[in-house]
């Protein structure tokens, strides 16, 4: 079952760990001592959290939470009678199990419109895609998609 909680500072530990475990990938390859490695993974963290509440004021932060465990993380912000998808991700042993399509199928189901962008490379731009998310913009590394209800 699918809930979503507030974020509270006490969370500041789990959303790390998602953080991390989506970016990891990008600097594992730059070979730096694992100290280093993890003090550039906590200013990227703090970094895109102090830029995500300084451009949405209003976003809503929230912990999803699966069979009453923490798996992951997701900000929206209303815009009118639309959603603006911010950011999303799952713990990795929660991913590809159908999580993430249920969360955006209950975010459709609550608005007539989302919008979103993602990175170009990002492997969830295919589920978007499935899910009836269109292209509407490209502005390397990210492109912008949207749904809208028929």
């Amino acid at each position: 079952m699918l809930v979503f909680t507030e974020v509270t500072e006490q969370d500041d530990i789990f959303l790390f760990e998602v953080f991390e475990s989506t970016r990891m990938e990008e600097f594992i390859p730059m070979n730096m001592p694992e100290e280093q490695l993890d003090m550039l993974m906590h200013m990227q963290f703090r970094a895109q959290q102090m830029s995500y509440r300084s451009q949405y004021p209003s976003a809503s932060h929230r912990m999803i939470q699966i069979d009453d465990r923490p798996a992951g993380y997701i900000i929206t912000d209303h815009q009118g009678e639309g959603i603006r998808l911010i950011f999303i991700a799952l713990l990795p042993h929660f991913r590809n199990q159908g999580y993430g399509t249920a969360i955006l199928e209950q975010l459709q189901q609550n608005a007539p419109f989302i919008t979103l962008q993602v990175v170009e490379h990002n492997r969830a731009r295919q589920l978007y895609r499935k899910l009836g998310f269109t292209e509407q913009a490209e502005s390397p590394p990210y492109v912008t998609m949207q749904w809208q209800r028929q």
